[in-house]
């Protein structure tokens, strides 16, 4: 059967309580397709197991176009910030859980609480509070098959097991134009390399991934991206 073609479609995240935690405010739609794709095919990889054994290993099936690069086209999500704060997630060892008395009995001297393996943390963490807790991202894909991957996917931005960027529902639709890339009131979509886009203004070039994971280096170019701390709409 041949592949249903792609389209451009628009993605919206409605939040539960409206909080996203992001310290750039850039949550990517290519990312989350990539965590949920593994989570659904692979998800002895999420969980540190390897991946020899992942199924297709040398292709991530994401319904969604790609361009000569292997970039996907897909866009960052918008929305209108009401509000940034700054909250904190905590962690201090447990020095009574069974786990721990396996390994106390081990240690040679003093248990420090301020450093090394028992260290507690008190980290803090960019929180941004979205008007209507609504985000909407943009790309060209399979719409049956984005939406199939985004019910494995029930929350966005970091350290979601402490409640932050819960989703309640996801919608996919068609739209009439690709606006993966650019869009005529939200600008840039996406970091681009600066050398496919000489001349663009406004935006701060850093190295940045151009694909997921964002966090890999051999995915890093010298990029325009578009944080836009300054402004409500990012």
């Amino acid at each position: 059967m041949p592949k249903k073609p792609t389209v451009p479609i628009k993605v919206t995240a409605y939040l539960e309580d409206g909080r996203i935690n992001s310290a750039d405010g850039i949550i990517m739609l290519d990312a989350i397709l990539y965590h949920a794709w593994f989570y659904r095919h692979a998800p002895h990889v999420l969980e540190g197991l390897g991946g020899d054994s992942v199924p297709g290993a040398g292709h991530i099936g994401l319904p969604l176009r790609q361009d000569n690069g292997n970039r996907y086209f897909a866009s960052r999500a918008v929305y209108k910030q009401e509000s940034v704060e700054v909250e904190h997630w905590n962690k201090r060892p447990n020095f009574f859980s069974a786990d721990a008395s396996r390994h106390l009995d081990k240690q040679v001297g003093l248990i420090s609480t301020s450093a090394g393996l028992y260290r507690a943390y008190r980290m803090p963490q960019v929180i941004r509070h979205i008007e209507d807790g609504r985000l909407t991202f943009y790309a060209v894909g399979n719409a049956d098959k984005v939406i199939e991957l985004l019910d494995n996917i029930p929350a966005v931005g970091k350290k979601a097991a402490m409640g932050w960027g819960i989703v309640r529902k996801w919608e996919v639709a068609e739209c009439p134009d690709d606006y993966s890339t650019m869009h005529p009131e939200h600008g840039l979509m996406r970091p681009m390399p600066v050398e496919e886009m000489p001349g663009l203004k406004g935006y701060p070039i850093m190295k940045y991934a151009i694909r997921p994971p964002y966090w890999k280096q051999c995915n890093m170019r010298l990029c325009y991206v578009p944080i836009m701390e300054a402004k409500n709409d990012i």
